[in-house]
């Protein structure tokens, strides 16, 4: 059927078509990831890691203003918390409790410091080659990161304790100093009075600042606790199996799909109707199933096959111009054959006479559409041996279609096509058909193709997929345009078999197997007459060996037919 282009669902389906032609490749690295994955997690060193959580909360010292007045700051920013249990100070600490000696910059890329959310609370793990290793590794940072914050505020305390001393000391001096002087001073003299006022608040300053020395003295520091200890890990955390598997398949797949993709980019093989669309820029008129291209035979008007057949008659018809009546048809890398001779017979049916020359010499499309019988033909007509009336064979259905075969002498026929007298017998065929269907030999067997197509209104390419490139057809549009030829587009036969099989075969009641005819077939049935030997000889419609003149009557011959109907 004719196919309507949309670039973006070819886009989508390419993935799906290129994995499912190329899906080996893909399934052999998944396997190979997986395999590497395995042996990795069999010989990479085990690594255990254990982990212990801490609490972490205020310290409860408290801190001075500028102004001096004592602020507490109770909001514990744990980011900088899980910073600082890796800083140089509590990772020496830490080396210090395990016995470490190594490079400290390496102890601190075993720890992992994780921080739950919305808790006051710090897990600290550590990675180490033994399960006890790891258990002490995590205990020992833990120990190290509380020591060194109950370090922190203790330092902390003791700078304020000293700060508010020594401003005692300094009250104490003045006040030492005014009471020395009040005692020289007459009483109830102004300047005695302005000293006992200092003295006042001398003792008031030191009196508050001694306050606070009592309170800081009595201050509890409280770095945080821990409140789940490091435990023995009962298994390796790394490797893991089951990750590693499933990043090594991950892995594995992507690569196949890239391998996979760099494949079909390289590929120069049409493989759908839609890289010839997009990479050959050929519209495709009809697109076929597979099959068998020999025997040539005439599919049923009413059959899938031939339903599409009616639509590339339909396509040819409308593209043509009155005056043009010369179709050729020729395969890029395979036969034209089947195509040739169904297109002219879907002409044919319409009723005016169509004539199929098979100009393709070496085919044997005249020979089957024929029974084997082909006589006379283009070897003869070329020659002058022959009259074109006396070369056409009729084929029984359609009754209107006619066959010009390649004649007795096929090698004689393939020079005489290079000469002018093809277009001399295709001129006298248009004095009584409708339509002239040329079957050309492919374009990459020679130049017979391009020869021919010169004849020709109208040309048609047949494209067998996963057998021609995409520079095949580039090279047979160059011929056909270097001739002016029009070429209306391709026809492309799938390189599947999905409804190319054979008809089956069914016993007939003398014993014969002949093939089933298919669903609505408009071929007469076969006549059985038995045999001595067992078999059964039918009767099968031919073409008539008379001239046109003759063929209202079309001759039979038996035909001998052993297994599946040949």
């Amino acid at each position: 059927m004719a196919v309507t282009p949309n670039q973006g669902s070819a886009q989508l389906s390419d993935y799906a078509t290129l994995l499912r032609r190329q899906w080996w490749i893909v399934l052999l690295l998944i396997a190979l990831g997986v395999g590497l994955a395995v042996a990795y997690t069999s010989t990479a060193p085990r690594e255990y890691t254990s982990k212990t959580s801490v609490l972490v909360t205020a310290t409860g010292v408290d801190e001075q203003s500028a102004s001096g007045v004592r602020t507490t700051n109770n909001d514990i920013n744990l980011d900088t918390e899980a910073q600082l249990v890796t800083s140089t100070e509590i990772v020496a600490a830490a080396a210090e409790g395990i016995g470490y000696t190594g490079d400290t910059a390496t102890l601190a890329d075993r720890v992992s410091i994780t921080v739950p959310p919305n808790t006051e609370i710090l897990e600290i793990g550590y990675t180490g080659a033994t399960a006890a290793e790891a258990r002490d590794g995590a205990e020992a940072f833990a120990t190290a990161y509380l020591d060194n914050r109950r370090a922190a505020a203790e330092d902390t305390l003791q700078a304020t304790r000293d700060s508010l001393q020594s401003r005692i000391d300094d009250l104490t001096e003045q006040l030492e100093t005014v009471s020395a002087a009040i005692a020289g001073l007459p009483p109830g003299s102004a300047e005695r009075a302005f000293n006992e006022a200092q003295a006042t608040s001398l003792n008031s300053q030191i009196g508050s600042l001694g306050t606070q020395l009592n309170q800081v003295g009595a201050t509890i520091v409280s770095p945080g606790r821990v409140i789940t200890n490091a435990s023995l890990p009962r298994a390796p955390s790394s490797p893991d199996l089951l990750i590693d598997i499933a990043a090594g398949a991950l892995i594995g797949l992507l690569a196949g799909v890239g391998l996979a993709v760099l494949r079909q980019r390289s590929d120069r093989v049409l493989r759908r109707a839609t890289d010839v669309e997009r990479r050959a820029g050929l519209p495709v008129l009809v697109e076929l199933a597979g099959g068998s291209t020999h025997p040539v035979e005439l599919a049923a008007p009413n059959t899938e096959e031939g339903r599409s057949y009616a639509r590339l008659r339909n396509v040819v018809t409308s593209s043509l111009a009155d005056t043009d009546r010369v179709v050729l048809v020729a395969g890029v890398s395979g036969p034209a054959g089947p195509v040739a001779a169904n297109l002219a017979a879907s002409l044919a049916r319409s009723g005016e006479e169509v004539v199929l020359v098979c100009g393709d010499v070496h085919a044997r499309t005249a020979s089957d559409l024929l029974g084997g019988r082909t006589g006379t033909g283009l070897a003869e007509v070329l020659a002058g041996r022959a009259k074109l009336s006396g070369a056409r064979r009729r084929v029984v259905d359609p009754a209107s279609l006619r066959v010009l075969g390649p004649g007795r002498n096929p090698e004689q026929a393939a020079a005489l096509l290079q000469t002018g007298s093809p277009r001399q017998v295709v001129e006298e065929l248009l004095t009584t058909a409708r339509w002239v269907v040329v079957e050309a030999p492919t374009t990459t067997s020679g130049a017979d193709a391009q020869t021919l197509a010169a004849l020709a209104d109208l040309a048609i390419l047949v494209i067998a997929t996963d057998q021609t490139g995409a520079a095949d057809v580039a090279d047979a549009r160059a011929q056909f345009d270097s001739v002016h030829t029009t070429l209306l587009g391709a026809v492309v036969v799938r390189g599947d078999r999905r409804g190319g099989r054979r008809p089956e075969a069914v016993t007939t009641p003398a014993g014969a197997t002949v093939e089933a005819e298919p669903a609505g077939s408009t071929k007469r049935p076969a006549r059985q007459r038995p045999t001595p030997a067992g078999t059964a000889t039918i009767e099968v419609p031919t073409a008539t060996e008379a001239p046109d003149a003759a063929e209202d009557q079309p001759d039979t011959r038996p035909a001998t037919v052993p297994g599946a109907g040949g």
